[in-house]
């Protein structure tokens, strides 16, 4: 995640609000999301796996945790240009965890001359455990593909 999308990200002046009451009460539970399971897992019967993840954070995201997810992403998003390594992307057009164009816009911007943008029809945002076993396997082939290639 190097960027929050402007789809999802709450309008000006809700973040800078949000970072002045974070600095007294960082660790307030307030912000409002959907749980992520169904929004990322297509296949039911791995959504019911998921949902019993022991490591799976299912309480309101913490007002620190957001301000800093806030400042990180647009301190990455500032400098997508900078990226200069071999990368692959994998993303999914059914996300509705995060956006397919920001992505698109880390290949874009990116001045690595070995990157791969790799964007998979009605796939939701859990590649690899998620969706059908035959889509994991596309995936999975996928990213031995790239490696294999530059091994």
């Amino acid at each position: 995640m190097c960027k929050i999308s402007y789809k999802v990200r709450p309008r000006w002046p809700i973040p800078e609000i949000l970072m002045f009451v974070s600095k007294f009460a960082p660790t307030l539970a307030i912000v409002p999301t959907a749980d992520l399971v169904d929004k990322s897992v297509k296949v039911p019967e791995k959504r019911i796996i998921g949902a019993m993840n022991p490591m799976r954070y299912t309480g309101k995201p913490r007002l620190g945790t957001v301000t800093e997810l806030l400042r990180v992403t647009e301190y990455l998003s500032s400098r997508l240009s900078e990226v200069n390594i071999p990368f692959i992307v994998l993303h999914e057009n059914a996300d509705a965890v995060t956006d397919p164009a920001v992505s698109e816009e880390l290949y874009e911007k990116a001045k690595s001359e070995d990157k791969m943008l790799k964007i998979y029809e009605g796939m939701m945002h859990s590649l690899l455990f998620g969706e059908t076993d035959e889509n994991v396997e596309i995936v999975r082939g996928d990213i031995l593909s790239w490696l294999n290639d530059r091994c």
